[in-house]
């Protein structure tokens, strides 16, 4: 079956988009409320849903009439959705945000078809800053609640500006529930942060090789004390070049202290007593002569 239309309760218009950069209107630029002709706010007035005498009679609901509209790039069939700010823009065009003008991938003149649209109240939505300097301001989520309030309604996909501190920041909406495209305003709305774009993580400083000295490949690596690593060196089964325990080449001093003691080490182990001996008191030669 063909769903019912209530045409008398639908807006549908196409206009000429231009950025408001372009006329002058920055002011819109960290909203995603567009600026619509005069004409649109008189057939907005006739609508029952959006209607002037609802805004005017019943002020509690007044963000819930507020008018939420699909604006569509008829070109490349790419859509976002928006509020309006004013009624002030010359008939047949409408001036956008420079984030949505991004968005949508206009150009200057090109046509957008703007269609009225409900929304469902949002509950949830991940955002991803696209600089780490947003998150380590104070109380980066109560920043972003306040910037909010300049959203009518966000679209997965969407990015938007927040200004805090004389500066602007660029987020990204990455998910949203219960639809892709949500209500905003004075909803209670569960916030998660994803990583930002520029974020790196701190690399673990490199440990430095050590290289432990190996006397036999069966045996484990053992930390030898002084003692025990002058007992190596002085060993005659040991050969090839002197290293420390760290694995650096030993000194030159090092290597002629360890050159006199396994000289002088060789010398008492081939010390023979009879052959250096000394006698303190030499016998007396005799000599015999016949009388």
């Amino acid at each position: 079956m063909r769903r019912k239309v209530d045409v008398n309760n639908l807006f549908i218009e196409v206009y000429q988009a231009l950025s408001a950069s372009m006329v002058g209107r920055d002011d819109i630029d960290c909203t995603n409320s567009i600026i619509l002709p005069s004409s649109a706010l008189a057939k907005l007035s006739y609508m029952k849903d959006f209607g002037a005498n609802n805004n005017v009679k019943n002020r509690q609901n007044n963000d819930q009439k507020a008018a939420l509209f699909r604006i569509l790039n008829i070109q490349l069939n790419t859509y976002t959705h928006c509020g309006v700010a004013e009624f002030t823009a010359e008939e047949g065009t409408c001036y956008i945000p420079s984030d949505m003008f991004d968005r949508l991938c206009l150009e200057p003149g090109q046509y957008v078809n703007i269609r009225s649209i409900k929304l469902p109240e949002g509950t949830y939505i991940k955002i991803q800053p696209h600089k780490t300097e947003f998150i380590n301001n104070p109380n980066p989520k109560a920043i972003l609640e306040y910037n909010l309030r300049n959203y009518f309604c966000v679209t997965q996909g969407d990015t938007i500006s927040v200004k805090f501190n004389k500066k602007i920041y660029k987020i990204d909406i990455l998910e949203c529930k219960p639809e892709k495209q949500i209500r905003t305003l004075n909803c209670n709305i569960q916030v998660d942060f994803a990583p930002p774009k520029d974020y790196k993580e701190e690399e673990k400083p490199k440990q430095k090789q050590q290289t432990n000295l190996k006397f036999n490949s069966n045996e484990k690596h053992i930390k030898l004390s002084k003692e025990e690593i002058e007992k190596q060196i002085m060993d005659k089964k040991f050969s090839g070049h002197h290293f420390r325990i760290d694995g650096k080449d030993i000194t030159s001093a090092q290597a002629l202290k360890v050159k006199e003691k396994k000289e002088k080490k060789n010398a008492e182990e081939n010390y023979d007593p009879r052959k250096c001996r000394i006698e303190s008191n030499p016998r007396p030669s005799f000599k015999y002569v016949e009388l």
